[in-house]
């Protein structure tokens, strides 16, 4: 008597390859192939257009060696440029409306005793002095509503003992446009 075969399945999960997913894999092959062709043509037609780039350089005797080192800056050249910044940083600065948003706030009992531009980093140091601490608020308040000021804080106040009348001594902070 013979034993019958035994089958044993070590895998019997094993998936069958589907007729879409071979035609997924082809398609993304031939697509892959295509693109990678492009790519190969693209890469060439780039070499060829820095070799010509080179070619007529070369003609005009331009060196491209020169052209990628960077040229040592001349010292008083640096400093003329700054110069020359901000003078343009100071003409462009909007002078009118930061001073008609200074003098439009109601200040009858308010007194400016300095102002304070910084035109780097686009802020006003404001020194004044009010009779009270209300009309210090309310001074406060008008420049925090005028829409060309930002970012209007009282930075600090001080009740001036020995004047007459003790005025309420006070310093604001504002920028003007966008905040930097």
């Amino acid at each position: 008597m013979k034993a019958p075969h035994l089958h044993l399945d070590f895998a019997p999960h094993v998936r069958k390859v589907s007729l879409p997913g071979m035609a997924a894999l082809c398609v993304s092959a031939v697509v892959l192939a295509v693109t990678s062709f492009q790519l190969a043509q693209l890469l060439a037609g780039n070499a060829e257009q820095t070799q010509a780039l080179a070619a007529l350089e070369a003609r005009r005797g331009v060196a491209t060696v020169n052209a990628t080192r960077p040229v040592p800056a001349d010292p008083g050249e640096l400093a003329r440029t700054r110069a020359v910044r901000q003078v343009a940083q100071n003409l462009a600065t909007p002078w009118a409306a930061l001073l008609e948003s200074l003098e439009s706030a109601p200040n009858q009992s308010v007194a400016l005793l300095s102002v304070e531009p910084s035109v780097a980093k686009r802020s006003l140091r404001i020194t004044a002095e009010a009779r009270n601490a209300p009309d210090m608020l309310a001074y406060l308040n008008a420049l925090q509503q005028d829409g060309r000021l930002s970012s209007v804080v009282l930075v600090s106040h001080q009740v001036q003992t020995q004047a007459p009348g003790m005025p309420l001594r006070f310093q604001l902070q504002a920028v003007w446009g966008v905040a930097p």
